[in-house]
């Protein structure tokens, strides 16, 4: 994956960075700290200068969290200065949320969550670690296996200052490879009869021409690898539902505020982030997924469908036996077992 270079500025483009809409962007890190680096240094690349930047780590136990810092404070005096350079206020990195230290400057604060909560536990802390500034506008939760194109951020303001119906956008997620393809456009469509979703655009051409009004039609819910959300819409309708630890807690965030009324999804087709799928849990887009990632899919795919729709239980559930019972005809005895245990709300079980 090759990211463009020479991003057009804030700076250059004649509008002071201090000026822009100020952004948090929230990144947790499981055990994968060369890719949490890799995500983070996209991020202080980019060329919307306004920006804190909240890297959390799930008690990874492998030290991950001290590499993390290590690598960050080698990292920053370069990209502070090529950030000063393009007219951009540097990071002060810290490891205790402060908000007045830096008060002039824009932070990049790395801290332990404590404990692996699971996925919408370790951003929630992020989230409100960044929400303790006032001045912040939009959050926008990123995958540390993702990488964003520099120019993909100033998009995603530009459109949210564009339409203020907007309360979650997502981007254009293309599989990090050298011949990019698109793994979705924005995010999936929940098919409620089927109990399931599928990601919208895959396979398509990077540059294929889309249509992001027909995207937008089409929209259940935003990816959560780069889910782009407006301050408002935390205040409202709350945090990511912790009761997910992976997977289907961005559906139920979208569930949650589209109950309420008043915002709708949005797709910023402009907005590039590269994804390399399933680094920390297993999962695939086209291979056979962990034991891990398919107990975890199937028990918050259920835990979703009784929270928000129970009656789709009717198919859900005899759809599941089919599967299981492909999988065992398969020779996948294991997988099927854990599918079951998992949609009954059972433990995982030991090895």
């Amino acid at each position: 994956m090759v990211l463009p270079d020479g991003p057009t500025t804030a700076a250059t483009a004649g509008q002071p960075a201090m000026a822009e809409p100020r952004v948090a962007v929230v990144i947790l890190n499981w055990c994968r700290p060369v890719e949490t680096m890799a995500c983070l240094r996209s991020v202080m690349r980019l060329d919307h200068g306004n920006i804190d930047v909240v890297v959390c780590d799930n008690a990874s136990g492998d030290g991950s969290l001290e590499r993390i810092l290590s690598d960050a404070a080698e990292a920053l005096p370069g990209i502070n200065a090529e950030r000063q350079s393009r007219g951009f206020a540097p990071f002060a990195l810290q490891q205790t949320p402060s908000y007045e230290n830096a008060a002039s400057g824009q932070r990049l604060t790395i801290v332990p969550t404590g404990r692996n909560g699971g996925y919408a536990f370790g951003n929630n802390v992020g989230i409100r670690i960044a929400l303790q500034d006032p001045r912040i506008e939009h959050v926008w939760v990123l995958n540390n296996d993702t990488q964003v194109d520099p120019a993909s951020l100033s998009h995603l303001v530009t459109l949210m200052a564009q339409r203020p119906d907007v309360g979650i956008c997502g981007a254009k997620v293309l599989y990090a490879s050298e011949n990019s393809s698109v793994q979705t456009l924005g995010g999936g469509h929940f098919m409620p009869w089927r109990g399931r979703s599928i990601q919208i655009g895959e396979g398509l051409a990077a540059d294929a021409p889309v249509d992001a009004a027909n995207v937008e039609a089409q929209l259940s819910y935003v990816n959560g690898a780069a889910a782009f959300v407006r301050r408002a819409v935390i205040d409202k309708v709350g945090y990511m539902n912790e009761g997910y630890f992976l997977y289907w807690e961005e559906i139920d965030w979208a569930m949650r505020m589209r109950t309420h009324g008043q915002y709708r999804l949005g797709f910023c087709p402009d907005a590039r982030v590269y994804h390399q799928v399933g680094s920390s849990t297993g999962s695939s887009d086209h291979d056979i997924p962990s034991l891990g990632s398919t107990y975890w899919m199937t028990r918050s795919k259920f835990r979703f469908l009784r929270l928000h729709r129970p009656l789709t239980l009717l198919t859900a559930y005899p759809l599941l036996f089919r599967t299981v019972l492909r999988e065992i005809r398969a020779g996948r005895g294991p997988r099927g077992r854990i599918m079951l245990r998992a949609a009954f709300g059972l433990s995982m079980p030991s090895k």
